[in-house]
């Protein structure tokens, strides 16, 4: 299905210089929005939108982690129809050997940055009296946790609950808000999750991929592309009576 957002859609992606962040910046472009892109890398959030279709589009550097900075950025978007929050980072260790600051980068991109974007986005959004919607990359990992992953899982279980919780405040006043839980997405994140696993387990980055693809019904990796058009038809008027809702893009994982 060919999504086309309505005419005038300025979209916001936050982590837009990643690779699903790019994905999701492509997919905006082609049905026919206003892209800007956000991320604490500017040379790859300019990358991302760079010979995108259309006009207007922007990338500007910003860390998530920083509140005042998200205030600012929020106020120099202007009129805004839709958020996606596709920042994050994946640390990796075992509760017993914990990496604590690991983990509390993972807290602050993955859900205090999430939460910052939802609270100065939303203000604006509701100041404005637009109607518009928001839609948060979460994980599997944020439904079934697994070894080595106890920080990554923690943020993400957390982001879902975050998710619902905005979607009943924002509701009443004409804002959606969902979330996505892509699957084993094919990105330099997972294979440096799959490294680290690697050590872990005494196997190989390319054993732990292929056990990764081998773990879904479809027997594959989910590409980029495949959360981006979920994201985008999130953002569409064929979404318009979803909000508060999970949508799993994992290729059938924990099917087989």
């Amino acid at each position: 299905m060919s999504i086309t957002l309505e005419t005038g859609h300025r979209a916001v992606v936050v982590g837009g210089g990643g690779t699903i962040g790019a994905a999701i910046c492509r997919a905006y472009a082609a049905a026919g929005a206003a892209v800007l892109a956000l991320d604490a890398d500017e040379a790859a959030a300019r990358s991302a939108v760079a010979g995108l279709p259309g006009s207007a589009h922007q990338a500007v550097a910003l860390d998530v982690t920083d509140l005042i900075a998200v205030r600012a950025a929020a106020a120099a978007a202007g009129g805004v129809s839709s958020v996606c929050y596709a920042a994050g980072v994946a640390p990796t260790s075992d509760v017993l050997e914990f990496d604590w600051d690991g983990y509390r980068q993972a807290m602050a991109v993955n859900l205090d940055g999430a939460l910052s974007v939802a609270h100065a986005f939303g203000q604006v959004m509701a100041t404005a009296g637009r109607h518009g919607s928001f839609c948060f990359l979460s994980s599997v990992a944020g439904r079934r946790g697994e070894a080595g992953a106890a920080a990554y899982c923690a943020s993400k279980f957390a982001l879902l609950g975050a998710t619902e919780s905005f979607a009943a405040e924002a509701g009443p006043r004409g804002i959606r808000v969902n979330a996505v839980c892509p699957g084993n997405v094919a990105s330099p994140m997972l294979t440096r999750v799959a490294r680290a696993q690697a050590a872990r387990h005494g196997t190989s980055e390319a054993a732990e991929l292929e056990a990764a693809a081998a773990a879904a019904a479809l027997r594959r990796l989910v590409r980029p592309d495949e959360v981006a058009g979920v994201v985008v038809w999130l953002a569409s008027e064929h979404a318009s009576a979803v909000t508060g809702a999970v949508i799993e893009v994992t290729a059938g994982l924990w099917l087989t």
